[in-house]
């Protein structure tokens, strides 16, 4: 369960980076439907980081391969 919860704050935490990033460049681009999606990732980007770690957390999705029980 511990494992779980460090995978969902680097799930979480790198969510959170790759909005502010992505809405970054979104925002040097000079078109006006891009800079407002930019400043809406940089802005709402901890809160989408916080919901992708939630997510992780609690729909059981992993990374990791699952080892199965022996038949």
């Amino acid at each position: 369960m511990l494992q779980r919860i460090v995978l969902a704050v680097v799930v979480a935490i790198g969510v959170t980076i790759a909005c502010i990033v992505v809405g970054g460049v979104l925002i040097t681009i000079d078109v006006a439907i891009a800079v407002t999606i930019g400043r809406d990732l940089e802005k709402f980007g901890a809160a989408i980081g916080i919901l992708a770690g939630l997510w992780y957390l609690f729909s059981g999705a992993s990374w990791w391969p699952r080892s199965k029980a022996p038949e």
